[in-house]
């Protein structure tokens, strides 16, 4: 098709705004605090490691306020454990490595959380990440696939760092009810040049991210066809579960239409909406607590 010139130069223009803009973001998002060192290094420590528990003890061992959270959680209700939870090695053994490795997690997550001016755009961040990061354990523990809790929970730091970046513009466009995701990240790429997935890629090369983490953030919105037993398979269906449970990253007018699950996973009790909705709801409350 034959374009007129000023058509030419007016699609150049556009396309240079939006470039300037990419840039713009991309360099704030490069510059903003690392993500919890000790957290990191606990996403890294592999379950299959001969001794995770002792690697797990010395990377605790180094940050005094994450081991103090992890007594915490260890001695909370949410366990019931009779007796005092005093020591490091105690709490990873009785929590168990992948459920210490979360609520580091969790706990470093939090603390992006908080970085953030309270709105009701970062509760539904929340509350989405939380969602997701449940269903997908679960999911995870019938594929027998490790890591999923930290794979649901981190899928969307994207938007928080560009909440961190230009916290006002974004979140009050976000507030809005979309028809698809294709619209929403029409209007994402519009404000700040890029979209949250190339905002979490971004995050998760700077903070250097285990590759599977960084594949699950980037890819999550994608449609291309994968194995079903993989973590962004898991973390795709997850994601769209929460939204349909009413948990959702942005209000959509297709979301409320559950994704197809593996027939592995159908017929599962557990991943009907109403026991999803109740374990996920649960998992928030005991994040709040």
């Amino acid at each position: 098709m034959f374009l007129l010139p000023e058509v030419i130069m007016t699609n150049a223009k556009t396309g240079a705004k939006a470039g300037a803009q990419h840039s713009a973001a991309a360099v704030c998002l490069s510059k903003l605090p690392p993500y919890r060192p000790s957290a990191l290094k606990l996403l890294n420590v592999s379950s299959d490691s001969d001794a995770p528990i002792s690697e797990f003890e010395q990377v605790f061992k180094s940050d005094p306020a994450l081991t103090a959270d992890l007594l915490l959680v260890a001695n909370s209700a949410q366990f019931g454990l009779r007796c005092q939870v005093a020591t490091i090695r105690h709490a990873i053994a009785y929590l168990g490595v992948e459920r210490v490795r979360h609520l580091a997690s969790t706990i470093a997550f939090g603390y992006y959380v908080r970085q953030v001016p309270p709105g009701e755009y970062l509760n539904s961040i929340w509350s989405h990440s939380i969602a997701t990061a449940t269903i997908a354990e679960l999911m995870g523990n019938f594929c027998h696939v490790s890591g999923m809790y930290t794979a649901g929970l981190m899928h969307d730091i994207g938007r928080l760092g560009l909440l961190l970046y230009d916290c006002g513009r974004y979140q009050e466009a976000l507030l809005r009810k979309f028809v698809d995701f294709e619209e929403a990240t029409t209007l994402e790429k519009s404000l700040v040049g890029m979209t949250h997935c190339e905002a979490g890629a971004t995050l998760g090369t700077t903070w250097q991210l285990p590759a599977t983490l960084r594949t699950c953030i980037t890819n999550h919105h994608e449609n291309e066809a994968e194995d079903s037993s993989t973590s962004l398979h898991l973390v795709r269906i997850a994601c769209g579960l929460a939204d349909s449970l009413g948990f959702a990253e942005v209000e959509r007018e297709d979301m409320h239409v559950p994704p197809a699950l593996h027939e592995r996973l159908k017929g599962r009790p557990e991943l009907q909406p109403d026991s999803l909705r109740n374990q996920v709801k649960k998992a928030i409350a005991n994040v709040a607590a």
